[in-house]
């Protein structure tokens, strides 16, 4: 009987993949203390949702029970499906010593690797939770303004409390510059980009027109649009003056102004619209969550101010398509390259301001070019993408994993 003789297979080649290791997700809280909804608002709420949720588990905190200034926050958060929004007791008194101790049970109780800081009470708990918990802390600074006395006085406190930040970031690069004067050299102190989500298409003619019509505004007429918060660093007044100048070269023009913050302030504001004559042609429309339909029925974006970083309306006005006018301050040169995503204006410049927007009122064509050509910049150079990515590299960097 024969015997029978293996077969022998080939020998498999070795394969040259490297074996990939699953990816460390980050868990990282963000503790905002927001006494409105504003840019800071907006900006944290847009990495909270396009985060890369396979990399990033990312969870948001808010301060509570101070008059129930956190409302528009969380209504904001709500309607994005941020959430929940975990609760800081907070209150007029300003506890900080129990709110730290409550934030590091958070920390505790959901086992966060990075907590991130946004303003200056959050910056101040993220010094402080340090004596109770052990957790990296990393604080965005947004701007630093020349603010009144109060918020002078909070930004000296904002800056004694990074020093026990394990990293410090900055919004843009024009913050990096004032920060680099403070003692935070650039090297060490990384842009953050706040980033803009390019999820919204642009309306047809046929849909735009309806959005108009809805809105009550004729197919002649001019609408401005102005989204911040009031307070007086957004320089209102010089924005009703400036607009008295424009609608008398221009009577079919309107300006809508879309925030809220101040009440005595917007009272203010009030009585200098109707001293100037502007009750028929001036609308306070207060403060929407769903910008979309106004930035689609507006023609013009205008933006006077004082101080900024780089204000997250802009990035919505260039998302929409609109040509923006601005005052020349904070970091809006990093996405208002001058006349080709915008045009920029001297601060304080009433006159200058006013004859700026008119020109553009008479030039469709140059309105059309600006505005196609800031949506662009903000698709491709400002992506939320690109943000989110380098907000995770910076946690994984202090983590050094």
């Amino acid at each position: 009987m024969k015997a029978s003789i293996p077969t022998l297979e080939p020998a498999r080649a070795a394969s040259t993949e490297p074996v990939r290791k699953p990816v460390r997700k980050v868990r990282v809280l963000h503790l905002i203390h927001s006494v409105t909804h504003g840019g800071i608002e907006s900006n944290l709420l847009n990495w909270l949702r396009f985060f890369d949720a396979g990399r990033v588990d990312a969870r948001v905190a808010c301060f509570t029970g101070d008059r129930n200034r956190e409302e528009a926050f969380l209504r904001a958060a709500e309607m994005y499906k941020v959430g929940p929004v975990l609760s800081v007791p907070w209150g007029r008194h300003k506890p900080f010593l129990s709110a730290a101790r409550a934030l590091a049970n958070l920390i505790r109780e959901h086992e966060i690797d990075v907590l991130h800081t946004h303003g200056y009470y959050g910056d101040a708990l993220g010094a402080l939770v340090k004596a109770f918990v052990r957790v990296k802390v990393v604080a965005t600074v947004y701007v630093w303004g020349k603010y009144e006395l109060h918020r002078q006085i909070m930004q000296a406190m904002d800056w004694l409390s990074l020093q026990f930040h394990d990293q410090v970031t900055v919004h843009c690069q024009e913050t990096s510059r004032l920060s680099a004067k403070l003692g935070f050299p650039p090297s060490k102190t990384p842009v953050l980009i706040a980033g803009f989500p390019s999820e919204r298409a642009l309306p047809a003619s046929e849909e735009r027109a309806r959005l108009r019509r809805e809105a009550g505004i004729a197919a002649d007429e001019i609408l401005m649009l102005n989204v911040a918060r009031i307070h007086p660093e957004k320089a209102h007044d010089q924005l009703l003056r400036s607009f008295q100048i424009i609608h008398a070269a221009h009577p079919k023009t309107k300006l809508w102004i879309s925030g809220h913050g101040w009440d005595w302030l917007e009272n203010q504001l009030k009585d200098l619209r109707s001293e100037l004559g502007l009750n028929d042609c001036v609308e306070f429309v207060g403060y929407r969550k769903d910008l979309w339909p106004m930035l689609h029925a507006a023609d013009l974006m205008v933006h006077s101010s004082h101080v900024e970083g780089v204000p997250i309306a802009i990035l919505y006005g260039m998302s929409a398509g609109l040509p923006i006018v601005v005052s020349d301050v904070g970091g809006v040169y990093e996405v208002i390259k001058q006349d080709e995503t915008g045009l920029r204006v001297p601060e304080n410049d009433i006159e200058g301001f006013a004859a700026t927007v008119n020109g553009l009122i008479e030039d469709t064509a140059r309105r059309a070019a600006l505005g196609m050509a800031a949506r662009k910049f903000v698709t491709t150079e400002y992506s939320i993408d690109l943000a989110c990515s380098r907000v995770e590299s910076t946690y994984r960097e202090v983590l050094g994993w």
